[in-house]
């Protein structure tokens, strides 16, 4: 019967084999806490030229300056244009023309800064970036979602911009991570980087590779708003009448850019320039649009980074088959309610006895996911039910059997079948692979590795009599000589108490 658990085990493994050959809560949650802080935001500083801004569904509109932003803004600068962005923990965006960048989500408690949370969508352009206190203090709370990989921090300043369809960035101090669906790349201080596709692993380079002037127009534009120039007013001339009729002109504004320093943000705003609406605002031709048209992939990009937090994911493992529901409560934590399931059959002998073996395998899992690092990397737990069973029905081998060391008749024995049944509630501890539930993930990949406790299992060998042998010394001794290869059995299959946990799969969220 030794024989029995390498069959069990090879039965276990076989949907793996047969797979080879063929932010509801989250939101909710952020939502009270945000009711019982202060509102959060920050505001955009007019630079220069033609900056629009868009707050929810309401009609974008041109800045003036010091205008107040919040979750759920758009932001573009036109040609020639630039724009400044400072938030109330000290971050900073500065923009160059033609970009265009979305606040999708900022949360600040200055009195709980753990709780909260930056994230940042650059559609297109290019931008530069200063960390303020929320990712000083939580490098986790800050992302930012580019066309190409979705960038993290680490204590950081540095610029990104668009080329074509490449995407590059630079460290100015401290470290970022990019990451899309090859990998990650860490990018260092003096260090600059690219992308040329979100199927694409970023790669280091050389500052010589990196196109010239992508970078120059940010480093021109001030990253303190005291070190904008105020605007002059300029009147309006007088309307005059001629053969040609009557109109009136507004001088157009130039604003200078000077160079300015990052020390002093942390203060008060109130050294920054203020200009009148009539002296900054240009006059719109009929012809103009509040808002460019967004290309394609600014929409799909939104569209990405636009998901529900609740996912599913179909996976095949040593387990069965099964299905989750995920649930994402933040960036680091999420949870899974999965099914699993399987039936094989399988004949193959023992003990010179020939068995037909019934492999059923049946759980039900409530599981946690932490996300300790940025990436898919995950560690899980959680308690499963467990229905998995194992069944055996002997045949005889050349009308006998061999039970115990005893040779039986066919007639000897009515019927020989076997059980083995495990705990109901067993702890699963494991490792993982992939995130169905991040902001910016449709369809994904994930994969786990683990270990079930299922404690050691319960087995049944029982032996009944035949006709000819009822109530004879033959049938007790059969009966004693089950019990017996029952006891060896048990003791054999002590190993299964760990049940290993290996599974692949695929994952969708709306």
């Amino acid at each position: 019967m030794k024989n029995i658990a390498a069959i069990i085990v090879a039965l276990a493994l076989i949907p793996a084999i047969a797979s080879a050959s063929q932010d509801t809560d989250a939101i909710n949650a952020k939502a009270a806490a945000a009711a019982s802080a202060r509102m959060a935001g920050g505001h955009i500083y007019l630079v220069n030229g033609d900056v629009f801004v868009a707050q929810g569904n309401n009609p974008a509109h041109r800045v003036t300056n010091n205008e107040a932003i919040v979750s759920n803004t758009l932001v573009n600068t036109g040609k020639n244009s630039s724009a400044l962005l400072r938030f109330d923990d000290g971050e900073v965006v500065t923009m160059q023309s033609n970009s265009t960048f979305r606040v999708r989500e900022y949360r600040y408690d200055a009195k709980k800064i753990e709780d909260s949370n930056i994230v940042f969508s650059m559609l297109k352009g290019g931008m530069r970036f200063i960390t303020g206190l929320i990712g000083q203090r939580n490098k986790q709370a800050f992302r930012l979602s580019a066309p190409n990989a979705t960038i993290g921090i680490r204590g950081t300043e540095f610029m990104v911009a668009m080329a074509d369809k490449s995407m590059y960035s630079q460290v100015l101090t401290g470290k970022i991570t990019m990451t899309n669906a090859a990998g990650m790349q860490v990018v260092g201080a003096g260090q600059s980087a690219v992308v040329t596709s979100s199927a694409a692993l970023a790669s280091l380079v050389s500052p010589l590779a990196v196109p010239a002037g992508i970078f120059s127009e940010l480093q021109s534009i001030p990253v303190d708003p005291s070190a904008i120039s105020a605007p002059a007013s300029t009147p309006a001339p007088a309307a005059t009448t001629g053969a040609a009729g009557a109109g009136a002109a507004v001088a157009g504004t130039s604003i200078g850019v000077a160079g300015g320093a990052l020390a002093g943000m942390a203060g008060s705003d109130s050294g920054s320039a203020q200009a009148t609406p009539e002296a900054t605002t240009p006059v719109a031709s009929p012809e103009e649009s509040p808002e460019p048209a967004k290309q394609p992939e600014e929409k799909e990009m939104e569209a990405d980074n636009s998901r529900s937090g609740v996912g599913v994911t179909g996976k095949i493992g040593t387990l069965g088959y099964g299905v989750e529901l995920n649930v994402g409560f933040s960036d680091s934590f999420g949870a899974r309610l999965g099914y699993n399931a399987f039936t094989y059959k399988y004949n193959t002998s023992a003990s010179s006895v020939n068995y037909d073996f019934k492999l059923q395998l049946r759980t039900i899992s409530i599981l946690g996911d932490w996300y300790p690092f940025e990436g898919g990397f995950r560690t899980s737990g959680g308690l499963v039910y467990n229905d998995n069973q194992v069944g055996l029905d002997g045949l005889p081998t050349a009308g006998t059997y061999t039970i115990n060391g005893t040779t039986y008749s066919s007639t000897d024995i009515g019927s020989l079948k076997g059980a083995m049944s495990f705990g109901n509630v067993s702890p699963y501890l494991g490792i993982g692979w992939g995130n169905p539930v991040a902001k910016d993930k449709g369809w994904g990949m994930v994969s786990d590795i683990g270990v079930l406790f299922q404690g050691s299992p319960r087995t049944n060998l029982v032996a009944t009599c035949g006709a000819a042998i009822v109530g004879s010394p033959t049938c007790t001794q059969l009966q004693n000589d089950a019990a017996a290869e029952n006891t060896k059995l048990q003791d054999d299959l002590k190993r299964f108490k760990w049940w290993p946990v290996i599974s692949i799969g695929i994952s969708y969220q709306w």
